[in-house]
């Protein structure tokens, strides 16, 4: 699970060059930078709300707000077979 989300991480890398060869010279590295802030912004996010309005028990179509800011989610949570964390970065 682990390698998988390394394997995202590297897919941001991929698109970020990508969408530097799409710009003029002089655009590159702001283009590249963008990809790189969306990423860390979106990480907070998913930590802070995300996770429990996405797996927080709720009603069939969104979750509450039980696990805000990883909430009673410690060291030895498990979701299915797999620790939680590792769940979370994934």
């Amino acid at each position: 699970m682990l390698i998988s989300s390394a394997l995202v991480l590297l897919m941001i890398l991929g698109l970020a060059l990508f969408y530097g060869g799409l710009v003029q010279r002089k655009n590159v590295l702001s283009s590249m930078m963008h990809s790189f802030v969306a990423m860390g912004v979106i990480a907070i996010e998913w930590v802070v709300i995300g996770y429990s309005l996405a797996f927080g028990t709720g009603n069939w179509f969104i979750g509450n707000l039980e696990h805000v800011f990883l909430r009673d989610i410690n060291l030895h949570s498990v979701t299915g077979t797999i620790p939680t964390y590792a769940f979370i970065a994934f």
